[in-house]
């Protein structure tokens, strides 16, 4: 049990304590003093569970302020890909097959033999364009 001195604060008369409506009262010269109970009282039984409990809220206040740190740092955008826009229109215009031929390779719900024959196809028609543009 803690013994606490209960004292008036205006006058220095013994105070008389009223538990039930957390009050304390002097009879020296009337003051009426709220008591405030906002401390909780620990004891030996719950003194553990306590301090997890404040070093558990401590972590987590810790962990949340690492994260907030990592998310304001992280809001820079990355790079913009740079597109090669200019040598894709060259490359249609002037040799179709090469366009041609990364766009199918790079497509992954075709099966690889579909590939290749989308390829040679590709080629072959860019030859014979060719082979007809120097006969005529």
């Amino acid at each position: 049990m803690q013994l606490i001195d209960a004292t008036c604060a205006h006058c220095g008369a013994q105070l008389t304590i009223d538990k039930d409506n957390n009050r304390a009262f002097c009879k020296f010269c009337g003051a009426e003093l709220i008591i405030d109970q906002e401390n909780q009282s620990i004891n030996e039984n719950n003194a553990e569970s306590i301090g997890y409990q404040f070093e558990k809220g401590r972590q987590r206040a810790q962990n949340e302020n690492m994260y907030q740190q990592n998310v304001d740092a992280n809001v820079t955008p990355p790079p913009a890909r740079k597109r090669h826009i200019f040598w894709w229109i060259m490359g249609w215009i002037f040799i179709f097959p090469i366009p041609v031929t990364i766009l199918v390779a790079r497509n992954k719900s075709l099966k690889p033999w579909i590939k290749a024959v989308i390829i040679i196809a590709v080629w072959m028609v860019y030859f014979l364009i060719g082979v007809f543009a120097r006969n005529s």
